[in-house]
């Protein structure tokens, strides 16, 4: 049986990158990976998928969580907001896995009705938090990885993970260490969703939603693999609920 999975990707910056980074540990979790289109209608495309992917990319607009932009904001990819925030909840009601990175964590809480700090400096106890403004780092780290070179030096940080997650469960730990190249992170916390993963100073770094298989975290899963193997026990969950998905759909 293939199992089929949907990326919902940025067409703006990542270049080669976008069809490797994310789809490659994917693949070799054994679960075909395809680019969502937004041209389709969406439930015939939902029909054939036995999970989705929500991928890196650029900022959420503030609008879509009721703010203003703000001059600390980066560049935003609306078209991608609009289809993500309808893409999400019928997602959910099909009870379809879903795994999330980087963005995908931030527009996973927005689309359930939380909100993000548009930079961390916003919040005086987050201003030390790694980053990588400019996201220069990331290019070096992106072009490495592209390469299929080792990964170069870049902002990390640890994390503590609770026990009974999902998470915690793929690793096998509750204590690990995470690249960090984000500016924004999550505010409200959206109803329904659990953060099953904070850094030291507190940010969510990883959020579940109770009672479904819907992961989703704040660094960039699709290179820290290639760092630390356990993190592809993430992949690993992923896929075998995939599959549990694809089998139901089949019965």
């Amino acid at each position: 049986m293939s199992v089929l999975v949907g990326i919902s990707a940025s067409f703006h910056d990542f270049g080669d990158y976008g069809a490797v980074g994310v789809p490659r540990p994917l693949a070799r979790a054994g679960i075909v990976p395809v680019i969502l289109p937004r041209v389709s209608p969406l439930d015939a495309t939902l029909d054939r998928l036995d999970g989705v992917v929500l991928a890196p990319g650029r900022d959420v607009h503030p609008s879509c969580y009721g703010q203003a932009p703000r001059p600390v904001l980066a560049a935003v990819e609306p078209e991608r907001d609009r289809f993500e925030l309808e893409l999400i909840p019928r997602v959910l009601e099909r009870g379809l896995p879903v795994l999330g990175m980087c963005r995908g964590i931030q527009i996973l809480n927005v689309a359930l009705g939380g909100t993000l700090v548009q930079d961390l400096s916003e919040r005086p106890e987050w201003r030390d938090h790694p980053s990588d403004p400019g996201w220069s780092a990331w290019k070096r780290a992106e072009h490495a990885s592209l390469l299929g070179d080792p990964p170069t030096a870049h902002p990390r940080h640890a994390i503590a993970i609770e026990p009974s997650s999902l998470l915690a469960g793929a690793l096998g730990t509750t204590s690990a260490e995470v690249n960090s190249f984000h500016h924004q992170a999550l505010d409200r916390v959206a109803s329904g969703l659990r953060v099953t993963a904070v850094a030291p100073d507190g940010v969510a770094e990883a959020v579940e939603l109770e009672a479904a298989p819907v992961l989703a975290v704040q660094w960039e899963l699709q290179e820290e693999w290639r760092i630390d193997e356990r993190f592809f026990g993430v992949f690993r969950w992923f896929a075998d609920a995939a599959t549990c998905a694809a089998q139901q759909a089949g019965a």
